[in-house]
């Protein structure tokens, strides 16, 4: 009896101390370093973007930053510039990666990595609430890894009672390593 007890007290400790040490961000690593690209959408042809993603305050954070400077159109004859920065951290309750994005343009995302529709070179991060956006809208952001150093991002938003569009896409190459 106390052999069963003491081998299956062994099995929990050992099975804590292996889930301590993962990294909650293991996922993500790929995405660490500087990242130039162009992309296309968002009410403009094409657009030239630069982004970041590094460790924050020993790495119980990631900071993500992105600029995007878009070409001009008849509607906007001086282009336009977007940029938001982020903060992705691990709920551990909830054993969840959780990504808050602050824009420019004042709409501030809460997304959630969602385990079910991401795969392994595919992650798709889900709103759970949108501030000064249309009540009942979401959005999707996805990025796909092509290879360590290429992605794909692409940005959906659906309005309340409407299906998913894509409102933009950025493709980037990594410049600079984490």
């Amino acid at each position: 009896m106390k052999t069963r007890l003491s081998a299956f007290l062994s099995a929990i400790l050992l099975t804590a101390l292996i889930s301590a040490s993962e990294d909650p961000f293991g996922r993500l690593g790929f995405l660490l370093g500087a990242w130039s690209g162009t992309g296309s959408g968002f009410g403009s042809d094409s657009s030239k973007i630069e982004a970041q993603y590094q460790y924050l305050m020993d790495g119980e954070y990631i900071l993500a930053t992105h600029d995007s400077r878009f070409e001009p159109t008849p509607s906007k004859p001086e282009g336009e510039h977007h940029m938001d920065y982020g903060i992705i951290s691990f709920d551990k309750h909830r054993d969840k990666i959780v990504y808050r994005q602050f824009n420019i343009e004042g709409y501030v995302n809460q997304y959630v990595l969602s385990d079910s529709l991401s795969t392994s070179n595919k992650l798709v991060f889900l709103t759970e609430t949108i501030e000064n956006f249309v009540p009942g809208g979401k959005a999707r952001w996805s990025i796909e890894k092509i290879s360590d150093d290429h992605i794909i991002t692409s940005f959906d938003v659906s309005f309340p009672g409407k299906q998913y569009a894509c409102f933009g896409t950025n493709e980037l190459i990594k410049i600079e390593p984490k």
